[in-house]
């Protein structure tokens, strides 16, 4: 699963890795959650990055409000369904710019330990995503929306997570098969492995991450990254 990720780095980062235009300013995200701004670079436009939405709102909905959980994209049924497989047959894939994601380990009553996910060779990588445009029936206005693709996890993620999930890392190379119009989904779907858990690292953070940032409660500052220095960091 991913409902919250990190994207820490600064513009200038981003463009070291994805030398492409930027289409808006951004800023550095400690605690990105669904709803809220994500960094993509698409198929049909392979040399911009995008702001989009975290959270696929279909093109057919009535509103811009998620009525379930678009957000995280089982990648081994995805053909199987009525909702992906028109993104994937018409080559909607994108990859989503991050480095880092945080999954929680279940204490009980309610209590959860959050942990941060990041790859070891290098600070930034991309999950595999696919995404949708939504387009105001009133206003016309356009709407582009975003989802991650999951699959299973590796031992470091599944030592914590509950359910044995985690999202779809890309290499380099992956990401440009998953980028292409021109492969058949069949190939493309290849990609959509567990990434090696020995090329991760886990962390273990403060709890105050678990709470979403908003407007009126702002809970997003490079504080949230601090290690807790544990045995069961890896």
């Amino acid at each position: 699963m991913c409902a919250r990720y990190t994207l820490t780095a600064e513009e200038k980062e981003i463009l070291k890795t994805h030398p492409h235009q930027l289409q808006a300013e951004w800023t550095p995200n400690y605690n990105l959650a669904i709803t809220q701004m994500g960094l993509v670079i698409t198929a049909d436009e392979p040399d911009i990055i995008q702001q989009m939405s975290f959270g696929i709102v279909p093109h057919f909905a009535e509103s811009l409000k998620l009525t379930r959980d678009t957000w995280n994209i089982k990648s081994e049924t995805a053909l199987e369904s009525n909702l992906w497989r028109p993104l994937l047959v018409n080559h909607k894939t994108c990859i989503v710019i991050a480095d880092g994601f945080y999954e929680w380990k279940d204490l009980g009553k309610g209590d959860k330990q959050p942990y941060r996910f990041t790859v070891k060779d290098r600070k930034m990588f991309c999950f595999a995503g696919l995404w949708s445009q939504w387009v105001d029936p009133e206003t016309k206005e356009k709407f582009r929306t975003y989802g991650i693709l999951t699959t299973e996890a590796n031992a470091i993620v599944a030592e914590i997570h509950t359910k044995p999930r985690m999202p779809v890392i890309l290499n380099k190379q992956e990401e440009e098969i998953w980028l292409s119009k021109t492969l058949s989904v069949a190939s493309k779907m290849t990609v959509l492995d567990t990434f090696p858990a020995e090329l991760m690292k886990r962390t273990k953070v403060g709890k105050r991450v678990n709470a979403v940032s908003t407007l009126k409660k702002p809970n997003n500052d490079s504080d949230l990254l601090l290690p807790l220095n544990t045995d069961d960091d890896v």
